[in-house]
């Protein structure tokens, strides 16, 4: 498939110039040569634009990485691609969006593109599938409604192939649910930018913009692994941290009522050897040393089983303060991961009376 660019499209650096130069010579120019400037305004401001953008090395690293041809190349620096550092990216692109969360935005009226500077070193491939991401909107936002009319209906097909539970269509689901008109530019961003290998009407189509489309296809699998494995790894914690909890609940709950007993056999025991220690003749006084001694040995055992519930909590908020540390990394990466709420266990701090003498 052909897409409908300019015959500009191909052109390098000085293709721009002499763009320039036969602009500057308006006197002289043929009506046909004013009628196409016109008509493809666009064109020469992108290339204009594109012309004085003057990339640094963390935005030349970003093309090479998501395997940018010079036409993706061009729409991306027609857009003028800023990083932009977490504390102030909400105020480029304040809306969440579904899966990994607002990573880029495309704003539309002002053709700029905007990405999050991550910093997690784990997490830095996702930036160049961001930004061809949002090159390809930049690109979408350039054709005209029947060209992307044909588009839609290759998007669809090709999306249609995906497996009925593949993650894209829960994602492309919530864009929608959000905003009706977003899927089709969606899925042409996320299908040129995630899945591979496409109908060869899409690929020869994507190849305009990538001169090695599965380098960024590669980074967004590589990103999935790494939130899959997080994922399976924070339901692992949950799930242990509610087995351990139901655990640790059960036997506070016996080791509270083992130690109520206890204290009223202990009271029991006490008072009958205040009353002997006072001169009453108290029936089974000879069997006070073994009753003490039994005593003696539930308390030992109470205060056993209160350290090894301890060592249950200890080991609990251990397990706590993991899933902490993995949702702190995740919260403004991943908004897909949903993890219960978990709290953390306390201490416990039951009496310890000893037995009379």
């Amino acid at each position: 498939m052909r897409t409908r660019l300019s015959p500009w499209a191909k052109l390098g650096r000085a293709g721009i110039i002499a763009v320039a130069a036969v602009l500057l010579g308006g006197q002289v120019a043929l009506a046909s040569g004013i009628g196409w400037a016109q008509d493809n305004r666009q064109a020469i401001s992108d290339r204009a634009t594109a012309w004085q953008f003057e990339p640094d090395s963390a935005i030349q690293d970003i093309v090479a990485q998501a395997g940018l041809s010079k036409t993706g190349e061009l729409y991306l620096y027609a857009s003028l691609p800023e990083l932009v550092p977490g504390f102030e990216f909400d105020r480029f692109c304040s809306r969440r969006e579904p899966g990994i969360g607002v990573l880029g935005c495309y704003q539309i009226q002002e053709k700029r593109i905007f990405i999050f500077d991550v910093t997690d070193a784990r997490l830095r491939s996702i930036v160049p599938v961001v930004t061809a991401h949002e090159m390809l909107h930049a690109a979408w936002f350039r054709f005209d409604p029947s060209f992307r009319d044909e588009l839609g209906v290759l998007l669809e097909a090709d999306f249609a192939k995906l497996p009925d539970d593949h993650r894209l269509r829960d994602r492309i689901a919530q864009y929608e649910e959000n905003d009706p008109n977003s899927r089709i530019p969606e899925l042409y961003a996320i299908l040129g930018t995630e899945i591979a290998p496409l109908s060869p009407e899409l690929e020869e189509h994507y190849a305009i913009y990538f001169d090695d489309r599965t380098k960024v296809v590669g980074l967004s699998n590589e990103i999935y692994r790494l939130f899959d494995t997080l994922s399976l790894e924070l339901q692992r914690l949950v799930t242990e941290l509610e087995d351990r909890s139901a655990v640790i609940d059960e036997r506070r709950q016996a080791y509270e009522e083992a130690v109520a007993k206890w204290e009223s056999d202990l009271a029991v025991y006490n008072d009958r050897v205040s009353r002997y220690n006072a001169g009453e003749n108290v029936p089974g006084a000879a069997n006070f040393p073994a009753q003490r001694e039994a005593l003696m040995d539930r308390q030992n055992a109470l205060r056993a089983e209160r350290a090894a519930i301890q060592e249950l909590i200890d080991e609990y908020n251990a397990l706590y303060d993991e899933l902490q540390v993995l949702n702190a990394e995740l919260s403004e990466l991943n908004e897909g991961i949903n993890v219960t709420s978990v709290a953390p266990q306390e201490t416990i701090e039951p009496e310890s009376a000893e037995p009379a003498e």
